[in-house]
């Protein structure tokens, strides 16, 4: 009796450990917020996916808190903006906590690994800062991009890939061909995510425009309507100057002086400048260009596939093409002083 007894107990034992283990997976979440004071107590905040920036929830701060509840269909990057920083985290079934004093998120385990990552983060970046050794600083940088690429192979497919995929480690650490590569690693639900989809777009596409690669055509319309391509400029003899911009761009109005520097120095001397007109209203050329003083040629992106062609996320975006057609200078080495220098260099051959 003594042995069947003890094989019940045993039995029964078993039983409580496999319950344990096999806990029903949580079937909603709670997201809980500490704020560092109450400056926001009062106000209104959402929980906003990454991927389509659609707002999925909203609450009321109070007592210097906050809290979600809901349920997820399934994971997904989210963000939620206090004093006017994002705090992302992985919106899943679960109790997740946001601690905004530590800057840290917990509660869920794709939660704890993205706190991880940011901290790995920060710690990289603070050695490459203070390291004065260009090859330590390599070896860390290497080092940073191991790290990437592990956490990847684990998360491919899921959320946490995808924050691995916002990261600094990510953007700063790795080249073009490089981040086109794990890309298309991408397995599961990443491949139909619109901003992945994008970013592998805009790679590619950088890639295809990159220095040294001929220039890619695109048409438009001039200012006063008449259909016009950017080949009815390049390819001519001349040196061309392609400055994408916009009149609410603040940074592209900086540079305007700087163009019409060259423009006035060296339009007699084989340089050829052309403004592209993107993400604006056609209304407000006119205006703007009599109000800078822009006396160069515009093409109005009227088929708004300038900027996609050319990979071109943010303007100012400034080339140079050469005569032959090759693109010869784009980025840092076209804005500000650079610009004059880069210019001198090639027409000084």
């Amino acid at each position: 009796m003594k042995r069947i007894g003890k094989h019940i107990v045993t039995a029964i034992s078993s039983v409580a450990i496999f319950a344990a283990c096999t806990a029903p997976a949580p079937t909603s979440y709670t997201v809980t917020g500490i704020l560092p004071d109450s400056s926001m107590n009062g106000q209104t905040i959402y929980i906003t996916q990454y991927d389509n920036r659609a707002r999925i929830d909203t609450t009321t701060i109070d007592g210097n808190k906050f809290t979600f509840t809901g349920v997820a269909d399934s994971a997904s990057l989210c963000f939620t903006v206090v004093n006017r920083n994002a705090q992302v985290f992985i919106l899943e079934n679960g109790n997740i906590a946001i601690d905004l004093n530590k800057n840290k998120i917990s509660g869920t385990v794709n939660n704890e690994i993205i706190t991880e990552i940011a901290t790995y983060e920060d710690s990289i970046y603070q050695a490459i800062i203070n390291t004065a050794s260009e090859d330590a600083r390599k070896a860390i940088m290497d080092a940073g991009k191991a790290m990437f690429n592990e956490w990847f192979a684990q998360h491919s497919n899921d959320e946490v890939g995808h924050y691995l995929l916002r990261t600094k480690i990510f953007d700063h650490l790795f080249d073009n061909d490089e981040k086109i590569a794990i890309y298309e690693k991408c397995g599961g639900a990443l491949t139909e995510n619109n901003t992945i989809k994008s970013a592998l777009k805009r790679a590619k596409a950088l890639k295809t425009t990159a220095v040294g690669k001929p220039f890619v055509d695109f048409g438009g319309t001039d200012p006063v309507g008449n259909p016009v391509k950017l080949s009815d400029y390049v390819g001519k003899g001349n040196y061309v100057l392609v400055d994408m911009w916009a009149s609410w761009c603040g940074p592209c109005k900086r540079e305007i002086p700087n163009i019409a520097e060259v423009n006035k120095l060296y339009k007699d001397k084989g340089l050829t400048v052309l403004g592209v007109f993107v993400w604006d209203d056609v209304k407000n050329l006119q205006p703007t260009i009599e109000a800078e003083g822009v006396t160069w040629a515009q093409i109005i992106d009227s088929e708004k596939c300038a900027t996609e062609l050319y990979g071109v996320d943010g303007i100012p975006a400034i080339m140079l093409i050469g005569p032959d057609g090759t693109i010869l200078e784009r980025g840092s080495s076209m804005r500000g002083e650079n610009m004059k220098k880069t210019i001198e260099k090639y027409l000084k051959k």
